[in-house]
């Protein structure tokens, strides 16, 4: 995938959206897609690509869908996961779509695989839902990103961990269902940055 660069985007009043509630009825000129779901529920972009293109054309940026990546798999398996990923990812960025790679990761192993294919310098999407669980195996492969892929800002889906460094937007799992309202005095909105920054 292209890389896409923090100077393209501007993320103030910027609001998630589940990609199972987009729809080309509604305003989406300031939505970010994010594709976490189940599988089964994100294969149709892939299979049907061109069909989807018109309603992710109508929003502000689209990340990746977030196919499942287990260690057990096998590497026939695993492999095609990543590919379904950033395929769609230079499909969108062909019509004209902002598309983000969604990144995730599993053992050390399939780091490789995990990484790749993403330009170095991208501003990347990831998630924290269910990293509690085993916060030491999320932090080595949050690191690994970093390393390979060096991304100037990181959009996380999801609680932040303490331990997470870097620059940041964030969106909670509340975010996708009650939107914060846009800053507002007098009746004039306002832009304020959510970037923020851990060292």
């Amino acid at each position: 995938m292209n890389k896409v660069t923090e100077d393209r985007l501007n993320f103030a009043n910027v609001q998630p959206l589940n990609v199972q509630n987009l729809s080309i009825k509604n305003n989406n000129t300031r939505k970010l897609v994010l594709g976490f779901s189940e599988d089964d529920k994100i294969e149709r972009f892939y299979n049907s690509p061109f069909k989807y293109i018109p309603r992710f054309q109508s929003a502000y940026a689209v990340a990746t869908p977030d196919y499942s990546l287990h260690p057990q798999m096998d590497v026939v398996s695993y492999l095609h996961q990543i590919y379904k990923n950033r395929r769609l990812g230079c499909f969108w960025q062909k019509h004209g779509i902002t598309a983000l790679p969604c990144v995730g990761w599993t053992t050390e192993e399939w780091d490789d695989l995990s990484f790749a294919s993403i330009e170095i310098g991208s501003v990347v999407v990831i998630s924290t839902l269910g990293s509690k669980r085993d916060v030491d195996s999320f932090m080595r492969g949050y690191n690994e990103m970093i390393r390979r892929i060096k991304p100037p800002l990181i959009i996380v889906y999801g609680d932040m961990l303490p331990e997470m460094i870097g620059r940041f937007v964030n969106f909670r799992y509340e975010d996708s269902f009650q939107p914060k309202i846009p800053c507002c005095v007098q009746g004039v909105l306002f832009e304020v940055s959510p970037i923020f920054e851990r060292t």
